[in-house]
């Protein structure tokens, strides 16, 4: 996936540096002086700046959330007046400082609070003010914090309120059936930042290899992807080896609800309640049934991939044996060379819901040349060693959770690497890469996404990494699953729905 090492990481940096003769008795001195400055002109900015920068570091939000604290005291010095808040923020220093001509707090030495009496009048009224100065403080304390660490130590931040309900938006969004975004296809969303995870469909002209454990989980994205592309017209070319019926009804669903004609041969039956095939197939509880979707469907003896890309439609084709499958192979296989030879691009895609019902050299063929056609593959398989075989062919990986040890260090190295020390590597993820070593520094490249993150993924979490047209990795991200519309009714259902609303007319 990403050959070489990664960029160098940021090293931390002190602001004094560490030959700096008493370096640490300047840095103390100048801490010492802001506390006081603080206790004389600015006390209670001073408690609102340790409790967000202690809420910060606990809650390792990004230091993005202090514009609310600072946006609050804002409008409540423009509510209040700028003249009001300003009087309010000066009562107490200018009561403190008022001691110290007449030497009041000089004989208070035994005393040092009673220059804080009245402190009950004026001190609230330092909280407009304070707020935004107080926030600032705690963001130039967070950055100091961020400098002074190594990139590799720096803790994730986690997702904040912001990120929260943006999630919440980007998924309700794709539930009701938004899986087309500008640019490809969205397969759930980033709970870092709550963004929408989605896939180009400039990342999967190289071919797309999802694999996990789980069949139902590679089985619902492959699903995901092609739904998408049925919206936005993409022929669509399906090798059915008939282990999963529901994934012939999905097809049947999503090409009804989108006007899509879909060609298959007799011996593959669309008749019959999808909602009869067993959870365990993956598809039947997330389409909607599919009892009467075969009325109108194109059903020819024989069917001419060549029409379906002029057409722009969906073909199923039987790959239930190993003959029937090399046929299937072969078709697409001329069929891209067809494409090549007139200069067309196919803007399509080929899924293969179960790869390893394929010779892995087949396939690895196939996503080569759909690639040049314009007809990339979109393969899905729960066999790690086909994964193994695939991963380096795929232009972009979705790895569910997976199981097996060699099979997560082997996607592990294809999602990139990134340098840290050998120890950090060790420590997080294994053996650094072989041969990894940067020639002058202490830093080994390791790969991006640990091993131990694949094999320790939750449910509807996927990793998704991708090589070009430019380097881009998510992980993990949370998968969302989209439902088809209901279909409106067919010719027949239309004409029943005319003829009744005549007769309630006429009464």
């Amino acid at each position: 996936m990403v050959a070489g090492a990664g960029s160098m990481p940021r090293r931390a940096r002190q602001l004094v540096p560490a030959g700096f003769p008493h370096g640490n008795e300047l840095v103390a001195s100048i801490a010492v002086l802001i506390v006081l400055v603080h206790l004389l002109l600015a006390q209670l900015t001073l408690v609102l700046t340790v409790v967000f920068a202690l809420a910060g570091k606990i809650s390792r939000w990004r230091l993005w959330w202090l514009i609310t604290p600072a946006a609050a005291g804002l409008a409540w010095m423009l509510a209040a007046g700028p003249a009001e808040a300003l009087a309010g923020f000066t009562a107490g220093p200018s009561s403190i400082l008022g001691h110290l001509p007449d030497g009041t707090a000089a004989r208070s030495i035994a005393h040092p609070l009673a220059v804080f009496s009245g402190a009950s009048h004026w001190l609230p009224r330092q909280l407009p003010a304070a707020l935004p100065l107080a926030a600032a403080e705690a963001a130039v304390i967070g950055w100091l914090g961020w400098l002074h660490t190594d990139e590799w130590a720096v803790p994730a931040p986690r997702p904040g309120v912001v990120a929260a309900l943006r999630a919440a938006v980007a998924t309700r969004r794709i539930r009701s059936g938004g899986v087309v975004t500008r640019a490809g296809c969205a397969l759930g969303v980033v709970p870092a930042t709550g963004a929408v995870a989605g896939l180009s469909w400039a990342e999967a002209s190289h071919g797309v290899l999802v694999t996990g454990a789980g069949a139902r989980d590679v089985t619902l994205t492959g699903l995901q992807v092609v739904h998408a592309a049925l919206r936005r017209r993409k022929p669509v070319i399906v090798l059915d080896d008939g282990h999963d019926a529901a994934i012939a009804h999905a097809l049947a669903a999503a090409c009804r609800a989108t006007a899509t004609p879909l060609r298959h041969d007799h011996s593959t039956s669309l008749a019959g309640d999808a909602m009869a095939v067993d959870a365990a197939g993956g598809a039947s509880r997330l389409w909607t049934p599919v009892g009467a979707h075969a009325e109108g469907l194109r059903q020819p003896a024989g069917i001419d991939l060549g029409r379906v890309v002029r057409e722009r439609s969906v073909a199923l084709l039987p790959a239930r044996s190993p003959e029937s499958a090399a046929d299937a192979v072969a078709g697409l296989a001329a069929l891209c060379a067809d494409l090549r030879r007139i200069g067309v691009d196919g803007d399509g895609l080929v899924w293969v819901p179960r790869g390893e019902q394929v010779p892995a050299e087949d396939l690895a063929a196939l996503a080569r040349d759909g690639a040049v056609a314009g007809l990339p593959v979109l393969i899905g398989t729960v066999s790690p060693a086909v994964a193994a075989g695939l991963a380096a062919v795929a232009g972009a990986l979705i790895v569910h959770r997976i199981t097996d040890q060699d099979l997560a260090a082997g996607l592990a190295a294809r999602t990139g690497t990134k340098l840290l020390p050998a120890a950090v590597a060790v420590a997080r993820g294994g053996p650094p890469l072989p041969a990894s070593a940067e020639p002058g520094t202490a830093l080994t490249a390791c790969p991006a996404v640990e091993p131990r993150i694949l094999l320790s993924l939750r449910p509807a979490e996927f990793v998704l990494a991708v090589s070009g047209p430019r380097q881009r990795l998510i992980a993990p991200g949370k998968a969302v699953q989209a439902r088809l519309p209901r279909p409106g009714p067919g010719p027949a259902g239309r004409a029943a729905a005319r003829q009744a609303a005549c007769q309630g007319r006429k009464r």
